[in-house]
């Protein structure tokens, strides 16, 4: 596992043999997590590997 942050949110990448397999989000709502998002679909993590610069 390896903290990290997903649109914004606090977030922890799990990997499995070096692939990862899964991305645990959180919303939280005065210091209380009030949702929790699983994304496990191989599609949507392949994107997980390419950093995306924001800028203005």
């Amino acid at each position: 596992m390896r903290p990290t942050q997903v649109n914004g949110r606090p977030a922890l990448v799990l990997r499995t043999g070096g692939e990862i397999v899964t991305v645990l989000a959180v919303r939280l709502e005065g210091g209380l997590i009030t949702v929790l998002y699983a994304v496990r679909n191989p599609e949507k993590l392949s994107r997980i590997h390419r950093e995306t610069v924001v800028g203005r």
